[in-house]
């Protein structure tokens, strides 16, 4: 897997791209706080990208205009477990440091709730954690590594909203499938589960 950043230049304003190259035949575009994230496979031209971009402009950015904002330099605040907090006060000045911080704030939160919630639902095999940007669902589970995947964006949000995602991601060891078991597991795991995903998908905090 290859990372790359570039620009992408629309309307005279300049936006961050982000492109991790993988072994897929597709390309999927998000657009998150400003910053395109895009996932495409090897040997596909900066050039294409910023094309296809440019192609679903409107699409892309409409799906993230409803969502309250997770931080703002402007205004000096980040949303942390669902908190407004201080950008000041925590020393961050610019947007690197701000997506060490949060990658590193996510994995520390989410490991935590990860294991806790192991022991709760009786998994015993421990599963790896991965934080990412560019993962197109809050969370996965990869049955053929054993390690589950989340969204470091969901720092932002209070801690009842993230356990949601790490239920549901767990429920994935005795159910792959999205039938009425697996949903089963998740509410007993959960019982607020449908509201607090509104919740997530509308960009409500906490």
């Amino acid at each position: 897997m290859k990372q790359k950043e570039i620009e992408f230049i629309k309307d005279e304003k300049s936006y961050k791209v982000i492109v991790t190259y993988k072994w897929i035949r597709n390309s999927y575009y998000q657009y998150r706080d400003g910053v395109f994230y895009v996932s495409a496979p090897y040997g596909m031209l900066p050039g294409m990208i910023l094309k296809q971009i440019d192609k679903f402009f409107p699409r892309l950015t409409k799906q993230n205009s409803t969502n309250v904002e997770h931080f703002s330099f402007e205004n000096d605040f980040v949303y942390l477990l669902g908190e407004k907090v201080s950008l000041s006060s925590l020393n961050i000045k610019n947007d690197d440091e701000l997506r060490v911080f949060l990658k590193k704030e996510a994995l520390k939160v989410i490991s935590e709730e990860v294991r806790k919630y192991e022991q709760i639902m009786d998994i015993n095999n421990p599963y790896k954690i991965r934080i990412k940007e560019t993962v197109r669902q809050y969370g996965s589970n990869s049955k053929r590594t054993h390690s589950l995947s989340f969204q470091t964006s969901l720092i932002h949000y209070s801690l009842e909203i993230i356990d949601t995602v790490v239920v549901h991601e767990l429920a994935h060891e005795y159910q792959r499938n999205h039938q009425k078991g697996f949903y089963d597991i998740v509410y007993k795991y959960s019982p607020n589960y449908k509201a607090l995903q509104r919740k997530l998908k509308r960009g409500i905090h906490q």
